[in-house]
């Protein structure tokens, strides 16, 4: 199937559009910058630009298009609710969508096949609902709508999803199935929610937030991406599903929960007044308490690979006290090349940031094998260091492992994978590392050193793009 995806380079986006290409789908991305956004993609697709506030899409995206998925808008969470912000919030999701949904209506008009437009929404449609089960017949909160122009945050959200949802439906042809899913809380270990709780809690300083009554109903962010896919291919739903895990938890049990799985406590709770000092607006959003069941997808047959929260945070939290970074690339090169370019040790200098001066110094045998030892150098924030690793693995083709034996880390083990997909391969880094100092390595510098191993890993990615981006994709070579 061809599927036109926007919002392919969000958290949701990513690992979506990597579950379309394993089921064998071809994508077409709409994106602000087509040349940055297709060098950092985990999976191939063609790339057309579009700026969501200026219009439809250009109507060749729409060629032979049989599903519309639509991810994009301005993210709720990152920072501070200003009037400009909010408007922001309001205007890339509901304008967004008009424009998308004007863009189908020409296609279908021009003879396009469009069967299916599936768009996000989000569970705060509901309001704040205290203990009250939810579903999809559930009315959905007025608050908006009575309080007018100066609602609250709950009442802000509730309305911007119902406007959302209304402008994915206003003007589609009767012949394209519409599909609004309302998503929850996000688990993922590349970002979102949990990633802004991890810190927290990894110091021993998480705890329940305002009594932790309220309810909050999440999904695993592999099931969230199978649930757009099953979504897209049932064609007896339509209308609203509730795009959540069936065992929603309150605050107090999450917490308990996420504590656990990091063997940490769970003492230090955050009082609903603090919240809105240091969160403003925003707080009553993430105090507001939604108890939703999908209905629908669980009627309809869907499975749940991750149905309680215990087992969503098993995967993806290491059992250790590590902290863990996955990043994921898809390159237009052969397996062969990929795995020679990865087996000259040397090639690593050039996929470096130059503000690390790194330098090998020594290696064990000519080639790269089990076994092997290499010595680097290097500074990291400024101050030079020596660096010894171990070849922990060496599978041809498919992955290796690298292990710190000597170096500035209590623990580093990278593991590299790869994939043949669509024409290219996929490249996945899994690093596990660790401070020195145990807690208090964590505490005193944690963050700052996750923020530079996030940097050194986007340098390196975008190096890799530039090194391989020279051969063209199957898309781009038709």
């Amino acid at each position: 199937m061809k599927i036109l995806l926007t919002g392919a380079t969000g958290l949701v986006g990513q690992e979506l559009g990597l579950v379309l290409v394993r089921q064998g789908h071809e994508l077409t991305i709409l994106t602000r910058d087509p040349k940055k956004t297709q060098g950092m993609l985990p999976f191939p697709a063609r790339a057309l630009a579009w700026d969501a506030s200026k219009g439809a899409p250009p109507p060749e995206a729409f060629n032979g298009v049989e599903a519309v998925i639509h991810l994009a808008g301005e993210s709720i969470a990152s920072g501070r609710w200003s009037e400009e912000r909010k408007q922001a919030i309001r205007d890339t999701r509901v304008q967004g969508t008009h424009n998308l949904v004007q863009g189908i209506s020409g296609a279908v008009a021009r003879g396009e096949k469009i069967r299916v437009f599936a768009s996000a929404s989000a569970v705060g449609i509901y309001g704040d609902r205290a203990d009250e089960t939810l579903t999809e017949t559930s009315a959905t909160s007025q608050q908006g709508a009575e309080q007018g122009p100066d609602e609250g945050a709950v009442g802000f959200l509730a309305s911007v999803c119902r406007e959302w949802e209304s402008a994915a439906t206003d003007g589609l042809p009767a012949s394209v199935r519409a599909v609004q899913l309302r998503i929850g809380i996000v688990l993922s270990d590349a970002g979102g929610a949990l990633a802004e709780m991890l810190p927290i809690f990894k110091k021993g300083l998480g705890g329940a937030l305002a009594g932790g009554r309220q309810w909050m109903s999440w999904i695993h962010v592999e099931d969230l991406a199978r649930l757009f896919d099953f979504v897209i291919q049932t064609e007896s739903l339509a209308g609203p599903i509730n795009a959540v895990g069936p065992r929603p938890v309150t605050n107090r049990d999450f917490s308990g929960c996420l504590a656990k799985a990091l063997k940490k406590p769970a003492f230090f709770g955050a009082p609903g007044p603090a919240l809105k000092v240091v969160l403003g607006d925003f707080a009553q959003a993430v105090l507001s308490s939604q108890r939703v069941l999908p209905a629908r997808v669980t009627e309809a047959g869907f499975e749940f690979r991750y149905p309680i929260l215990e087992s969503a945070l098993a995967h993806l939290i290491p059992e250790s006290k590590d902290d863990r970074l996955r990043v994921r690339q898809w390159i237009p090169a052969s397996l062969d090349r990929v795995f020679e370019f990865f087996s000259d040790a040397h090639n690593l200098e050039r996929i470096t940031p130059p503000f690390l001066n790194f330098q090998i110094t020594g290696m064990s045998s000519a080639q790269i094998g089990e076994g092997t030892l290499i010595d680097y150098q290097l500074k990291i924030r400024g101050l030079p260091v020596k660096w010894r690793t171990l070849i922990e693995r060496w599978k041809p083709k498919t992955e290796f492992v690298d292990m710190q034996l000597k170096g500035p880390y209590a623990k580093w083990h990278h593991t590299h994978r790869f994939e043949e997909m669509a024409g290219g391969i996929l490249i996945e880094d899994d690093v596990l590392y660790r401070l020195p100092l145990a807690w208090l390595g964590e505490f005193v510098a944690g963050s700052w050193v996750k923020g530079d191993v996030e940097k050194i890993f986007a340098y390196r990615k975008e190096a890799i793009a530039g090194i391989f981006g020279s051969e063209k994709s199957p898309q781009e070579r038709v």
